[in-house]
């Protein structure tokens, strides 16, 4: 085998026996210790491991390629991911991944929760499961959290998939260093990183697969190769299981396109030998029909056997809704249908889903690509380097049918999957020119023929030194190519979307610490919360997909993405509200209330403070919940006489409980730069530019102050307060109406200025770039203890009066 597609086939290989393990539910768990043990064996049997083809420039290439697809969240300097809030798909993929290593395919023994919602309608429904389990084994193995190992996997693959590139190109580009060169821009298309740089893990898993698929088949049927039964048949068997574990039946299309590639190749070496150009004259041996039929059978039966199980295992082939998947106006995540020209390599923008501003830049980029394309095509074609041309038209034939019958969001991800094998046919077109310009002026075209020649013949056919510098010239101006990829995916760097470490990790150690203590909600939009990190809490969350309605006082219920504060929701547990859940895990914000007393603090965080209640709860107790305040102010100073209506249907005997509500003040903006854009509604300002907003606001009284900012940041926010520093944020990506908690002050009653300085800054940072976030109002809230409850008899509830309040209740 070659050196470089061992790493791919041993990835494959991973995903196709443990996609067939998790078949069967029972058995699942032992995923990672069968894994090992393969591993362990393949070690012991190619022991000594030297006598290997190997050169580090390949190693190198795909050191640079992982680099690259990881480079976001490295410049960060934390263990993150990209994509946050841009596209939420990659918390199902971690629920995925939770889930398939423990119970496989099956959906049984779940206590209802969004974990549990999300993993029974999409697999029920077959959803793929194969591109998780390596992901799984590494969080088995590392004992890390799969958030954290989520971008290094992804670039993981991208890296194995260079790795078989080198291979691919070998025998077009025998120079180790170009073929480096080559590969390590041929590995980073514009779409493909732009797809990884939102969790786009089916995308860069299929294009590693296909690629694997497409080298280990022409490796198969090469004539010139005299491989074993042994070696040739698991590698293909491997990958192309792979790909049905990763796609289901969405991989079929490529497997056709593979297979249909090798036929072709195989009739074309079966004709050349007819014409007399093979067999004794030129050493290639004339192939064996029989054989070829043969390994091929035996792979394709491999295939099915490996790979349908994983498709079969839910009892029905993936399809939750035709529409998404052929609907011709379905556009997913999509701004609109993606070009074709996208398919070449170079885009250059930041997002992936809008057309460049530069048109005639990225005319001149696509117009470079095809020629490039066009040239490796022809090389490729003089080397008879059959993994290439194999690679390059598997890919685009497969992706061609998926186009021809998805949705413009599956076109999307047809185009992304195989890019970057068209990506390579130009590289290899670009470096033949620049290094090896003789092979189109006569010579390389035959390298028998050639050596056979006399050497006048060769002297008379050497390409004019003219002829070699125009060439060597048309290859320099292609360099556009390399040169439009790398500043598409710097682009793509700039416009990066990186999930907050530390609060989510905040949510690990909650959902560690309060495992089986649920059911849990979380009135915040957070799928990485209820999906992923509270998923042994069985949380929901109030604007999630989830089992229980989880109703509001006004009748309705949250739209997807909404936040809702404890007070605006329904208590009742018959009605599945607020009271049904025994933990609450909320975010801190100045406009969230108290949750209604029978919920206790247990556990103040930077981020998030979780409440509960007793597990033994009679919801009968609480009569009557009467909230004051407005959305932006939970807190008010109400009538006597609510106050009273309260308490009466408390009783006589009965008891009011209150809870004060701290001082809040919320800033207006009074002044800022002409292109900052305002929205009243919200409070909100988007800077276009860097520059300072002022805003004023009146304290009601003296003392500590907390410093509370809303919005999202991608560049540094910095608040000053009466020119006194109040805190600085940088990059940081909320849900709506969230706030960023900044310094606590000691302030007099009275007006205050403020300003909000903003600058975006740049590289080398990451994801400062792209279209800002709207940030604002500024509030200030009294630093008083939320926890603390009054308790009076119902017939003293007239020393309330007076007082500022977020909620009183009537208890029995």
């Amino acid at each position: 085998m070659p050196t470089g597609l061992l790493p791919a086939a041993g990835f494959a290989a991973l995903v196709a026996v443990g996609g067939l393990i998790t078949c069967f539910p029972s058995i699942a768990e032992a995923t990672t210790a069968v894994t090992v043990a393969l591993a362990v064996t393949g070690f012991v049997a190619a022991w000594p491991l030297g006598g290997r083809d190997f050169s580090w420039w390949p190693v190198l290439a795909a050191v640079g390629v992982f680099l690259m697809y990881g480079a976001p969240v490295i410049a960060s300097g934390e263990a993150t991911f990209a994509g946050y809030i841009k596209l939420d798909d990659t918390s199902t993929w971690l629920a995925f991944t939770d889930h398939v290593l423990t119970y496989g395919h099956g959906t049984g023994g779940l206590n209802p929760s969004s974990y549990e919602a999300v993993v029974q309608i999409n697999l029920s429904a077959g959803y793929p499961l194969g591109a998780f389990i390596p992901l799984g084994v590494g969080h088995e193995l590392t004992g890390m959290d799969a958030a954290w190992l989520f971008q290094p996997y992804m670039a993981l693959m991208a890296a194995l998939m260079a790795l078989v590139f080198s291979e691919v190109a070998r025998p077009v580009i025998p120079d180790v260093r170009t073929r480096a060169a080559v590969v390590f821009v041929a590995a980073q298309p514009a779409l493909l990183i732009g797809y990884a740089f939102w969790g786009g893990l089916k995308e860069v898993a299929t294009a590693l697969l296909v690629a694997t698929l497409a080298a280990s088949a022409a490796w198969l049927a090469d004539p010139d190769r005299s491989v074993s039964l042994r070696s040739a048949i698991p590698v293909p068997v491997a990958a192309g299981a792979a790909l049905i574990g990763v796609m289901g039946l969405g991989g079929v299309p490529w497997l056709i396109a593979v297979a249909i590639g090798v036929l072709v190749l195989v009739g074309i070496e079966a004709a050349t030998a007819r014409r007399g150009r093979g067999g004794a004259g030129t050493g290639r041996p004339v192939p064996r029909t029989r054989t070829f039929l043969m390994r091929a059978g035996l792979a394709g039966a491999g295939i099915a056997l490996v790979g349908l199980p994983t498709v079969l295992a839910a009892g029905q082939f993936f399809s939750p809704d035709q529409g998404p998947l052929t609907s011709g106006e379905e556009l997913g995540n999509l701004i609109g249908p993606l070009s074709p020209a996208q398919y070449v390599g170079p885009w250059p923008v930041g997002d992936f889903r809008v057309e460049p501003g530069a048109v005639w830049v990225t005319v001149m980029l696509v117009g470079a690509g095809l020629i490039g394309a066009g040239v490796g095509l022809y090389a490729a074609l003089l080397r008879r380097s059959w993994p290439l041309l194999l690679l390059v038209a598997g890919t685009g034939l497969g992706s061609l049918i998926v186009w021809s019958v998805g949705s413009p969001w599956v076109q999307g991800k047809a185009l992304a999957a195989g890019a970057a094998s068209f990506l390579l046919l130009a590289m290899v077109g670009i470096a033949v020119l620049l290094t090896e310009p003789r092979l189109f002026a006569g010579k390389g075209k035959g390298e028998v023929r050639e050596q056979q020649a006399p050497d006048r013949y060769r002297r008379e056919s050497a390409p004019t030194a003219g002829l070699l510098r125009t060439l060597r010239l048309a290859g320099a101006l292609l360099l556009v190519v390399p040169a439009g990829v790398l500043a598409s995916t710097v682009l793509a760097y700039d416009e990066a979307w990186l999930a907050p470490r530390a609060q989510l990790a905040e949510l690990e150690r909650i959902g560690e610490d309060f495992a089986g203590q649920g059911p849990a909600l979380m009135t915040e939009y957070q799928p990485y919360g209820v999906r992923h990190f509270l998923r042994q809490l069985d949380a929901e969350g109030s604007s999630e997909l989830r089992r229980r309605s989880v109703p509001r006082r006004d009748g309705s219920e949250a739209q997807k993405g909404a936040w809702s504060d404890t007070d605006e929701l329904v208590l009742d547990p018959a009605r599945e509200g607020l009271l049904t859940y025994r933990t609450l895990v909320l975010r801190r914000s100045p406009w969230q209330s108290r949750p209604p007393s029978p919920y206790v603090p247990v556990r103040r965080g930077e981020y998030y403070d979780v409440w509960q209640r007793p597990g033994a709860f009679d919801s009968g107790d609480l009569i009557v919940h009467r909230s004051f305040g407005t959305p932006e102010d939970p807190g008010a100073t109400p009538a006597c006489a609510r106050i009273a209506a309260v308490a009466s249907k408390a009783g006589p005997v009965g008891t009011v409980v209150a809870a004060p509500a701290p001082e809040t003040a919320t800033s207006d903006f009074t002044d800022h730069p002409s292109d900052w854009v305002p929205d009243p509604a919200a409070g909100t300002l988007t800077p276009l530019s860097d520059g300072s907003a002022g805003a004023e606001v009146t304290l009601p009284s003296s003392g500590e102050w907390r410093v509370w900012i809303g919005g999202s940041v991608r560049g540094e926010v910095s608040v000053t307060i009466n020119g006194v520093e109040a805190g600085s944020v940088r990059n940081r990506l909320n849900n709506h109406a969230q706030f960023i908690e900044l310094d606590r002050l000691t302030l007099e009653r009275g007006l205050q200025r403020i300003e909000v300085d903003y600058r975006r800054g740049g590289m080398p940072r990451p994801a400062t770039g792209a279209y800002p976030f709207g940030i604002g109002p500024v509030v200030l809230t009294r630093r008083d203890r939320q926890d603390r409850l009054i308790r009076l008899p119902s017939a003293d509830s007239d020393r309330l009066c007076g007082r500022r309040l977020d909620w009183v209740e009537g208890l029995r």
